[in-house]
């Protein structure tokens, strides 16, 4: 099991994987056409991904003669295990992990997800320091926190939050939201 770096429920994934300088090119414009083409909907539905990124290196700036190989670098902040996390990639979008580390030395595959798995976790670089905005929140309430925010901007403006539930279009409001709004367990205000 590799150890992961963690700030409240968030954790930080950093995988480097040696690959044929040959590919290093037509990888990189397959990361460049998935970025033009912005997140899959499958994995907007992976609602507990933060932040998630591959870079191909074919040169880092201590070296001072062409290196062998190209890297890929996978660079990602989650909520949950490290375990599930992995697998989720493994699972859900199978062909899009062979597509992206079908280059890789030693690649075993996305499924079954225990090679795979263990595939990065060879190649999980240990995270020095990690650092999260919300850490006891997940993308899912940040997410519905944004939302909340954006749709109290767009009833009440700049309306003091303290006078909104004297307006009368607040109980609408409290409609509309209810559905981002959440109760977290151990709240001190929920325990007084």
């Amino acid at each position: 099991m590799t150890v992961t770096a963690r700030s409240g429920r968030g954790a930080a994934l950093t995988v480097l994987s040696p690959m044929p300088r040959l590919w290093a090119g037509p990888l990189r414009l397959i990361l460049y056409v998935r970025k033009l083409l912005g997140p899959s909907a499958d994995l907007r539905r992976m609602s507990f991904i933060h932040f998630a990124h591959w870079t191909v290196i074919t040169a880092f700036p201590f070296q001072r003669r062409r290196a062998r190989y190209a890297y890929l670098l996978f660079r990602s902040d989650f909520n949950g295990s490290w375990d599930e996390y992995i697998d989720a990639f493994s699972i859900v979008i199978p062909r899009r992990m062979v597509l992206i580390w079908g280059w890789s030395y030693g690649f075993p595959g996305a499924l079954p997800p225990a090679p795979f798995r263990a595939y990065i976790g060879r190649n999980d670089l240990p995270v020095d320091h990690y650092w999260a905005a919300y850490p006891e929140s997940s993308v899912t309430e940040v997410t519905a926190a944004l939302r909340v925010r954006d749709a109290y901007r767009a009833r009440f403006g700049d309306l003091d939050p303290g006078a909104a539930p004297a307006h009368p279009a607040w109980p609408l409001f409290l409609h509309d939201v209810q559905g981002d709004l959440y109760t977290w367990e151990g709240d001190d205000d929920a325990a007084a």
